[in-house]
C-alpha cells in the first residue's frame, strides 16, 4: 500500500534492518494505542504487520482522522518523538499488528554513526516536510474530488480496509460527499 509517499521515495532497507536486528517486537491488538494525543511519543516504530490509523481530537471533542500506517511503514507521532512533547496525535491500531520498536535515543544513535547515516536522517525529515506540505496545499487547492481520485491512486485498495466515514474524515469532507463523489466517478 503506498499510502505515505515518502516510503517509496527512499530506500529505507538499512533502517529496517535496524529495526529487525535491535528492535524489541511488540504486539497491539485491535483498537490499542501505540501513542495517545497529550502524550509524550517514546518509541518509533516498524510496523511488521497491521494498519495504524492517526486521529487528532479537537476542542469539541470530534475525532478528525489525519492519517494511515501500513505495514512496512513507520508509526510514532514524529514531532512529539523528536522534540520530547507531548503528541499532537493518536496512532491506534485498526488490526491486530506487530511493530518492532526503538527509542529516540536508539534512533539519533544510527544516525550519528556516519556521515551517510546523518544525510539519510536529514533526508528522511525533508521527504516528511515535503509530504505534509503538499497534503496541505491539497485542502487549499484542490476539490474534495480531486483528493480522493489522487488518495485512490495511490492506494487502490484502501477501501477494503478503511471505512467511507473514516476516507471522508481524512478528506475533510462528510460521507454523503464522499458517496456522492464514488457515484460521480462511477458514472463516468
Amino acid at each position: 500500500m503506498n499510502f505515505n509517499k515518502y516510503i517509496n521515495e527512499i530506500d529505507f532497507s538499512e533502517v529496517r534492518k535496524l529495526f529487525l536486528n535491535k528492535g524489541e517486537s511488540i504486539d497491539i491488538k485491535k483498537k490499542d494505542y501505540f501513542v495517545r494525543q497529550n502524550e509524550p511519543c517514546k518509541y518509533v516504530g516498524l510496523i511488521q504487520n497491521g494498519i495504524f490509523r492517526y486521529t487528532c481530537i479537537d476542542n469539541g471533542g470530534n475525532e478528525h482522522i489525519v492519517g494511515y500506517s501500513f505495514a512496512k511503514d513507520f508509526v510514532c507521532d514524529y514531532p512529539s518523538l523528536i522534540k520530547n512533547s507531548n503528541s499532537l496525535t493518536n496512532a491506534q491500531s485498526v488490526t491486530d499488528s506487530t511493530v518492532y520498536i526503538l527509542s529516540i535515543k536508539e534512533l539519533n544513535d544510527y544516525w550519528e554513526t556516519n556521515m551517510d547515516t546523518q544525510r539519510f536522517g536529514k533526508l528522511v525529515a525533508e521527504e516528511l516536510l515535503i509530504e505534509m506540505y503538499q497534503r496541505l496545499l491539497g485542502f487549499y487547492c484542490e476539490t474534495a474530488e480531486q483528493r480522493y481520485i489522487a488518495l485512490l491512486q495511490r492506494c487502490p485498495d484502501l477501501p477494503l480496509y478503511i471505512t467511507l466515514k473514516e476516507i471522508a474524515s481524512f478528506l475533510g469532507v462528510t460521507p454523503e460527499t464522499v458517496s456522492h463523489i464514488r457515484r460521480k466517478l462511477r458514472q463516468k
